[in-house]
């Protein structure tokens, strides 16, 4: 997602009201979200579907980055062969099913 451009990107919530389908463009033209503004102060982000995906995405990746890290220094970790092992052993029964199909 792109930074918004504060001299082009910030708009009134008056404005708005008033030009809600030429924001809408704007947003979708500049791929850039809206900041709304409020007697002169942020109050909110108009940004698109995408956008919001994104967002959520990379905030999930990050709580994921965050509790692995605290897991590392809190000692709790497993040795790489010992997790491939049980994906191997969670996997062989499906294998055996899909292999009698087949053959």
């Amino acid at each position: 997602m792109k930074t918004p451009a504060l001299a082009k990107d910030l708009v009134p919530v008056t404005s708005l009201r008033s030009n809600l389908a030429r924001w809408l463009r704007h947003l979708d033209r500049t791929g850039r979200p809206v900041v709304l503004t409020q007697q002169g102060k942020a109050a909110a982000a108009l940004v698109t579907p995408a956008m919001l995906d994104e967002i959520t995405e990379q905030r999930e990746v990050v709580r994921k980055i965050l509790r692995g890290l605290k897991q590392v220094v809190a000692g709790d970790v497993v040795e790489d062969a010992k997790v491939w092992r049980a994906v191997k052993r969670a996997i062989a029964p499906v294998r055996k099913r899909h292999a009698r199909r087949v053959g």
